[in-house]
């Protein structure tokens, strides 16, 4: 029975101070403030990703299509001026 109060007793002991280190920390608010914003910042990037996907993947697709899918033609530039006058 000993053994079994000094483990109860024990563990009273870590609870209380656990809990007083969790007061201790949401009092002291250092840096809470700043990760909670963190935080809300990226679900809000997250949320208009989610929202305009559609669109942002149709747009995506084309200017790669434009990027990769297009060839150079400098018929306009041979056009527009000539060096020897």
């Amino acid at each position: 029975m000993e053994r079994l109060e000094m483990l109860y007793i024990g563990a009273v002991c870590r609870a209380t101070a656990l809990k007083q280190k969790a007061v201790d920390f949401w009092k002291s608010e250092k840096g809470v403030s700043n990760i909670v914003a963190t935080i809300i910042l990226l679900l809000i990037v997250v949320l208009i990703i989610g929202v305009f996907w559609d669109q942002l993947s149709t747009w995506l697709s084309k200017m790669m299509n434009n990027i990769f899918n297009s060839s150079y033609d400098n018929s306009s530039l041979e056009s527009g001026i000539s060096i020897n006058n």
